[in-house]
């Protein structure tokens, strides 16, 4: 299908990072695939949206390679193992917390990538820590729209729990509902935090990778705090 983004390579890694993720979550390693194929599905539906007026302007990236399924996967693979451990060797009571990270981690990625695809079809961009007007394209710029639409990828990562309501109920209880609130303020925080790391590789430290990669870190330890401070153990 078109909006299937990854070139071959990139492709067989993130099946790889897939079968190792369902295998680490368990008895919830389907919903965490769930998560991430979600991520992939809808990051190549809005890299195709606005296609026509992105190639006029050099912004619309065809393919994704091995270092963008790294870059975005890395995070919710080495969480994925951290509930593994947990659940399998420690109180399995903190599972719900390092669920929270999880989802947060992914709503990290796909509010980034909603916000970058769909922002540039914005006016011009305003960086978060110059305040300046930039040019489309220029790493660290944000606009109205695409801060609403990392907000929404945000949301519809967030709400997934939901789709397996009944055996994440079973398992955690009524905290399910505090992790799709966390998820989804970690989620959008990490976009505003890719953002941030965007003005800086603009200055030659880090780059795109470096910054999705530390986004979705961001946003797994937002959600994390949140679930923390909300959810009773």
């Amino acid at each position: 299908m078109e909006f299937f983004t990854l070139d071959m390579k990139a492709t067989a890694s993130a099946v790889a990072m897939g079968v190792l993720i369902i295998y680490l979550g368990g008895g919830f390693g389907l919903y965490f695939f769930l998560a991430m194929l979600m991520f992939l599905v809808l990051s190549g539906v809005v890299s195709y949206v606005g296609r026509a007026y992105k190639q006029k302007k050099r912004l619309f990236e065809r393919v994704r390679t091995t270092r963008n399924v790294i870059a975005n996967g890395l995070c919710p693979t080495a969480i994925a193992l951290l509930f593994y451990i947990s659940t399998n060797w420690f109180s399995g009571a903190y599972g719900i917390l390092i669920f929270a990270a999880f989802v947060g981690s992914v709503a990290a990625i796909t509010s980034d990538k909603f916000s970058s695809e769909l922002g540039v079809l914005d006016g011009m961009p305003t960086q978060l820590i110059s305040f300046k007007k930039v040019k489309k394209g220029v790493s660290g710029g944000v606009t109205a729209i695409g801060l609403m639409s990392g907000l929404l990828g945000s949301a519809l990562i967030s709400i997934t729990p939901l789709l397996v309501y009944g055996q994440l109920s079973r398992a955690f209880g009524p905290g399910i509902w505090y992790v799709v609130l966390a998820a989804l303020a970690g989620g959008f925080f990490g976009t505003l935090f890719d953002s941030i790391l965007g003005y800086y590789e603009e200055k030659g430290v880090g780059n795109k990778y470096t910054s999705n990669f530390f986004a979705s870190v961001a946003g797994s330890v937002v959600a994390l705090l949140i679930a923390v401070w909300l959810i009773p153990l």
